[in-house]
């Protein structure tokens, strides 16, 4: 079961090559939109960072009548960790303070992916990746993503979009990319700044993944309006690649998340 919704979002210094609707708008895929048996985030942590240790808080939701069990496996640097179980009674809410440590006893990024695969029943995950500091919690929301969200190919006329991150004095940004496969890949990452324009990208740098792996890497560009088109090419599977950027406040950890929606041409 699927429940999905479908957004308009405004282009803004996009890459050549993105197609628009007759009403000059993108269609997109929302990730946010979703009910579904199984989801990917592309990225958690449990590891010291710039100025802080982070963490990822995980709650699942079992919202049916009957008893579930949701399997869970990390894509991580070194391939794949898990898979895992976690058993929900009937309308059972769990929640995992530090989910990488109390699941999978894991120190480092990772992305996770859930999925129900017994009867294919709906269930739901809220993510945040947080930061506890003297001056209280900082946290970035991470989103879990439905199948539709997987990374383009290069052979495609859709891409996979993470706009608005922003590199300066105040603020990092880092990107990456978790795949669900077990076979590896490469995925293109092209950088594009008000500088160079939407049709010129300022850097391009390639992520080679393990079969179930995990990278993440630092925004090396710097603009206050960065948008990252992401592709991968060779390999690839059913599952897919999902891809993220996130942006950082130096001072606060505090951070805005940017997960590459795929971006479909115009019917």
């Amino acid at each position: 079961m699927k429940i999905r919704t479908t957004f308009l979002a405004v282009a803004l210094l996009f890459p050549a090559g993105v197609t628009l609707a007759e009403d000059r708008v993108l269609m997109a895929r929302s990730p946010l939109g979703i009910v579904d048996n199984g989801y990917v985030f592309p990225s958690s942590a449990n590891v010291q960072g710039v100025g802080a240790y982070f963490k990822t808080r995980i709650v699942l939701v079992n919202p049916t009548p009957s008893p579930m069990t949701i399997n869970v496996l990390l894509s991580t640097p070194g391939g794949a960790v898990g898979p895992r179980t976690i058993a929900l009674a009937a309308s059972e809410t769990k929640n995992f303070e530090n989910f990488l440590a109390d699941v999978f006893s894991y120190t480092g990024g990772a992305g996770i992916r859930f999925w129900e695969s017994t009867n294919s029943r709906p269930f739901l995950v809220n993510g945040e990746v947080y930061a506890d500091t003297a001056n209280g919690r900082y946290s970035t929301q991470i989103i879990g993503m439905s199948s539709d969200d997987r990374v383009a190919s290069v052979a495609e006329t859709g891409q996979s979009l993470s706009p608005g991150l922003r590199v300066n004095a105040a603020n990092r940004a880092n990107y990456g990319c978790a795949n669900a496969d077990a076979s590896a890949v490469s995925v293109q990452a092209d950088f594009y700044t008000s500088a160079g324009g939407p049709s010129t990208p300022a850097s391009t740098t390639t992520l080679s993944l393990a079969a179930n792996g995990w990278q993440q890497a630092a925004v090396a560009v710097t603009d206050d309006l960065i948008n990252i088109r992401f592709r991968y090419f060779g390999g690839g599977g059913a599952l897919g690649v999902y891809c993220y950027g996130v942006s950082v406040n130096n001072q606060s950890a505090d951070g805005t998340s940017s997960p590459a929606v795929y971006v479909f041409p115009s019917q």
